[in-house]
């Protein structure tokens, strides 16, 4: 079929409070900080067709165009739809190598999230590639920088607990892996976790809260896991590779 598969987990940087810098109210994170590792690729011998279910099944918007960890281009829904189904062709018949965007318009990790915002809207993108030294590192888009600026004001809210009599939520790990057919996340924690504690997962388009249930690690059942390690839990929703796990304070 031509497709190359490389989704890899999202092992991101965890920012400490506070995200803005109090002295000249600009905020401190960096693309690093809230970007997707990992790209989903495609080769550009594959067809269109393919390139819009693979799009459909991993839930993308857009795919990078090549090989390995090195990009050729990216192409998105957009052209998919527009310039190849919108003008008559049959997306069977069409290559991803007819509509694919290139030369790479790339942003490096350590840039600013507002640079990072403007330089999309300078060119009219919702999304680009992450490259150091010549090396696709992931993707960062346009909801991922609101999605951060969302979040300062979560933490606000949450850490106003104190004075307003609410329960606090700590950032508590990053899901790096679902398993829909079983109903189960993986969490690369930063912070302790145990059953019956009241948590919530947040990401682009997840939002719901539970409490623990069900955990495992390395396929043995466990009460209580701890920062470092990879635990499974049951989960009553769909959550995707990213999203972000919170445990609710004195509750």
């Amino acid at each position: 079929m031509g497709l190359i598969y490389t989704l890899t987990t999202r092992h991101c940087h965890y920012p400490e409070y506070p995200y803005i810098n109090r002295r000249t109210g600009v905020t401190a994170m960096q693309v690093k900080d809230v970007m997707v590792y990992g790209a989903v690729m495609i080769e550009p011998s594959a067809s269109v067709a393919d390139a819009a279910a693979l799009m459909a099944r991993e839930d993308v918007g857009m795919l990078v165009v090549g090989r390995g960890d090195t990009a050729e281009g990216v192409i998105t829904d957009r052209d998919l739809l527009v310039r190849c189904v919108g003008e008559g062709e049959m997306p069977d018949s069409r290559l991803v190598s007819e509509y694919l965007s290139a030369p790479v318009i790339s942003i490096g990790p350590d840039v600013d999230i507002v640079e990072a915002s403007h330089a999309m809207r300078e060119r009219h993108v919702r999304r680009l590639p992450v490259v150091k030294g010549g090396k696709l590192l992931g993707v960062i888009s346009h909801t991922d920088i609101i999605q951060s600026f969302g979040q300062v004001m979560y933490d606000l809210m949450y850490g106003a607990g104190e004075v307003r009599h609410m329960p606090a939520a700590g950032l508590t790990g990053r899901v790096t892996h679902y398993f829909g057919h079983r109903g189960v996340a993986v969490v690369d924690l930063i912070a302790p976790v145990h059953q019956g504690d009241k948590v919530h997962f947040v990401g682009r388009t997840t939002d719901f809260g539970q409490v623990v249930g069900s955990m495992e690690i390395d396929h043995k059942p466990v009460s209580d896991a701890f920062p470092g390690d990879d635990v499974a839990i049951k989960v009553e929703s769909r959550v995707r590779t990213g999203d972000r796990l919170y445990r609710m304070r004195g509750t």
